[in-house]
């Protein structure tokens, strides 16, 4: 089925990011080596509006490069979703002066909730899933709001994703890719065999090809409710 059918122009056009916040200094070097040509690969395919979380570590690696890849092309768009005004109050100073930097410069800001409460993270994530066709993870382990956020976008049968865990400048591991895609828990409301698609690159021209895995959905007592 070609959901591109039922879909709005937006959608089809809106990538969002998600991953973990916590990166040690090798992972930051990989992922600043591997983003840019993992955007240039998703504007090539239609992609211009890129949302993001605007927290720590990865998101704000994905921001920086954005606004970054504004300088050769122009009309792709930042779009920050940030979960509440409080997110940065108790982050180190020179990272809250970033983060002010990305929100100054995005091209959107849409703000979820004027107060914190329990949940407000969860809300932003699911939002950003909901605008948009394509993820774009951080994800090498299964708990946490990365995690959390991957499950969620898993309910959608249109949604295509690139897992930067697996995804190199040269290649995909198959085989870890395989592993990724089939050692999921998800949410109870999910209990079928079911498709997702994962994007990768070709070794010869890392062009994104689009591959259908079958996976098995089962419950997870630990995901948040």
């Amino acid at each position: 089925m070609d959901y591109s059918l039922y879909l709005p122009p937006s959608m089809l056009k809106t990538a969002f990011f998600t991953g973990h916040r916590k990166l040690t200094s090798s992972e930051i070097e990989h992922l600043t080596a591997l983003l840019p040509g993992c955007i240039s690969d998703a504007y090539a395919h239609g992609y211009r509006t890129f949302l993001c979380g605007g927290a720590l570590g990865f998101d704000t690696l994905a921001a920086k490069e954005i606004l970054k890849m504004k300088n050769k092309l122009p009309d792709i768009r930042l779009s920050l979703a940030i979960p509440c005004p409080s997110q940065p109050d108790f982050w180190p100073v020179n990272d809250q002066i970033i983060y002010r930097d990305i929100v100054n410069q995005a091209d959107e800001v849409k703000i979820l909730s004027q107060v914190y409460y329990q949940g407000v993270m969860h809300s932003r994530n699911r939002y950003m899933v909901e605008k948009s066709s394509l993820c774009i993870c951080y994800l090498n382990n299964m708990r946490g709001g990365t995690a959390y956020t991957v499950r969620y976008a898993l309910q959608y049968p249109y949604m295509n994703f690139i897992n930067l865990a697996v995804y190199t400048s040269n290649r995909t591991d198959i085989m870890r890719e395989s592993k990724w895609n089939c050692t999921y828990i998800f949410p109870s409301v999910f209990k079928n065999a079911g498709i997702v698609r994962l994007f990768h690159l070709s070794e010869k021209n890392h062009a994104l090809k689009n591959t259908r895995k079958s996976f098995y959905l089962k419950q997870d007592s630990d995901s948040p409710k």
